[in-house]
């Protein structure tokens, strides 16, 4: 899948909203903001759901361990989990109920939108 301009405004985003820091391993992890390649944005529903690709509910910063482990693949167990106790029930459930519903793309808007509040983190 091609990574598009604004996914990589989004990503940097992510990252910037969580300090820079694994979800997975806490908090007080490893700080990845002189080593960006190691944290990735993972997103719980993929990036081919467009209507959750660019949801700050959907996404998280992982380390490259954890992406792999949680990632890719079964999204039951531990990513599951973290997303229900990070969302609660309902959220978790209202973000299932968004990305299985249809978006079409439109990267103009959001390359606004995402510009727009990456502003506001830098402030």
């Amino acid at each position: 899948m091609k990574i598009r301009k604004v996914d990589r405004i989004f990503s940097l985003l992510i990252r910037e909203r969580d300090g820079w820091r694994c979800k997975a391993c806490g908090d007080k992890s490893k700080n990845y903001e002189h080593n960006r390649q190691g944290l990735h944005c993972s997103h719980y529903y993929s990036r081919a759901r467009e209507n959750t690709r660019f949801d700050f509910d959907n996404c998280i910063s992982l380390c490259t361990y954890h992406h792999n482990q949680w990632g890719h693949g079964d999204k039951r167990g531990d990513y599951a989990e973290y997303m229900i106790n990070r969302l609660g029930q309902e959220g978790f459930e209202t973000l299932t109920r968004r990305a299985n519903t249809h978006k079409k793309k439109n990267d103009v808007e959001t390359e606004e939108i995402l510009k727009e509040k990456l502003k506001l983190l830098e402030e």
